[in-house]
């Protein structure tokens, strides 16, 4: 029998299904469904463009698996998600696909780690993975940022979601967006799709420089078949019944099987709680931040009325059909948009910060958020504690401490000050976090305005920084007790 001999395979995957036998000889091997992987599975769906990568280390003798994919590989019934890295060993079982009701469709390979023969046969039914050559290995950056993250190939009539500007083939947006109202890439809650003309563009060019990129008649056919995007729009709204929301998902911690399938167990309804026809007997559920657990946000009942009139409370505010949401920034949950009724005089309630200009419900309707420290108010009702002053002039607790117990001053002192800005008063609408900087912002300027015979010998007396309030260095307690940085920075200036 004829025989060639070759540099021996480091490891190979045997298919668990039919025993088909892949060999393993470059020190990076890709997988996934772009035709360029190593070992590719170009009608696959469910497998990512490049699902993964095998990597092996001559010097350790180790061998590293990075997922790269947007679903995620399932290593020993082990999820590893994108940018994540495990060590193989020998015996390990790899699910590329891994879905639970439908087991015909799982791709899993069993990894043996130093295949010791030197000589393959002819006639073997192991396929081989050869080195590619050089130019081959150099990615395309072009072509990554051309490519959409659902379908993994280039953009077909491509499109844009607005606020986040993520761009998706207008084909492959359309049936994401029947399953959730949120951008594939971030999350952001989606306002608007428009075409991206320019982008549809610089892809045409590309195309002219390798045809061989380009999509199958048949392919593009699909796709203008599923495309429901033929102008630009609004997201559409989406209502599912929670029977229908259950029997989607096996379980709440399913393994997701499909680049335009994630189960988004996130997912909230689009209907407010205003909205008519919610049903206020489902609760939604909310991940706190930094936190474990799942928690249970108020249905609408237990919620404070927001009517303007506390006579008028039993018949609460109902949305009209087709009525525009707002999206708070913090819960990132729904409210009806009543930005012409929050600016009138007489309003009680507002929606949105007057600095940053986003959305916030917290004055609407308490923030469902479990940390929310009360995301919008006015300046004065701002849930600033007085631990805000530890290190409020540029995080220079010595500072800090001298405008704050030598000085005698506290938040409210300060906040009382702060009025006699014409810019920002006591009334003035802030978010949290606009509010904190502000008061940080303003804490310096009146600090900057206190006379020198009003501040201790030692305070005075001592030479200013030559990086002023920019140092980096006055977090230090020794610096910050050597220089002043009540002041401007003088050199080094860009």
């Amino acid at each position: 029998m004829d025989s060639h001999k070759t540099r021996g395979p480091w490891g190979k995957l045997v298919k668990l299904d039919s025993s088909d036998e892949v060999l393993l000889f470059n020190r990076e091997s890709t997988v996934g469904r772009k035709r360029g992987c190593d070992l590719s599975f170009p009608s696959n769906k469910f497998v990512s463009g490049v699902h993964c990568k095998i990597a092996h280390d001559e010097s350790s003798g180790l061998v590293w698996l990075e997922d790269t994919s947007t679903n995620g590989t399932v290593i020993n019934m082990s999820k590893l998600i994108k940018k994540q890295t495990h060590e193989l060993q020998n015996g390990d079982v790899i699910h590329l696909v891994y879905r639970k009701n439908e087991p015909h469709e799982n791709v899993a390979y069993d990894f043996t780690f130093q295949i010791l023969t030197t000589f393959i046969h002819a006639g073997s039914n192991a396929s081989v993975v050869s080195e590619p050559p050089a130019e081959a290995n150099k990615t395309d950056k072009m072509e990554e940022s051309l490519t959409c993250i659902i379908c993994q190939d280039l953009l077909y009539d491509c499109v844009s979601v607005q606020p986040c500007m993520h761009t998706f083939c207008a084909a492959c947006y359309s049936g994401w967006m029947e399953r959730s109202p949120q951008c594939p890439t971030c999350r952001c809650p989606v306002e608007r799709i428009r075409k991206n003309h320019i982008l549809n563009n610089l892809v045409e060019a590309y195309l002219l420089q390798h045809p061989e990129k380009c999509r199958s008649e048949e392919d593009r056919k699909s796709m203008d078949s599923r495309n429901k995007i033929t102008q630009d729009m609004r997201q559409p709204i989406i209502e599912r019944s929670f029977s229908e929301e259950e029997a989607s998902s096996d379980y709440l911690y399913d393994f997701s099987d499909n680049d335009s399938d994630s189960s988004d167990n996130s997912q909230t309804a689009v209907m407010c709680r205003q909205c008519p026809g919610y049903k206020s007997d489902i609760r939604h559920v909310l991940l706190a931040s930094g936190s474990g657990s799942w928690l249970p946000v108020l249905s609408s009942s237990d919620q404070p009325s927001t009517s303007t009139d506390a006579a008028s409370a039993p018949q609460e505010y109902r949305c009209p059909p087709f009525a525009s949401h707002l999206f708070c920034a913090c819960c990132f949950q729904p409210m009806p948009d009543r930005r012409p009724e929050s600016n009138t005089s007489n309003s009680k309630f507002s929606q949105q910060c007057t600095i940053c200009q986003r959305y916030f419900c917290h004055m609407y309707w308490v923030c469902p958020r479990i940390d929310c420290h009360g995301c919008l108010a006015q300046f004065s009702d701002l849930n600033l504690t007085e631990k805000c002053l530890d290190g409020v002039l540029n995080n220079n607790n010595y500072e800090s401490e001298i405008l704050q117990g030598r000085h005698g001053k506290t938040r409210s002192n300060l906040v009382y000050h702060f009025c006699s800005d014409s810019r920002i008063t006591a009334n003035t609408v802030l978010c949290y976090s606009c509010g904190l900087r502000t008061f940080k912002e303003l804490a310096y300027k009146y600090r900057v305005n206190i006379p020198a015979y009003d501040l201790p010998s030692g305070v005075t007396s001592r030479p200013d920084c030559y990086w002023g309030r920019n140092c980096r260095t006055q977090v230090k307690a020794h610096h910050a007790r050597n220089f002043n940085h009540i002041c401007e920075q003088t050199r080094f200036k860009s």
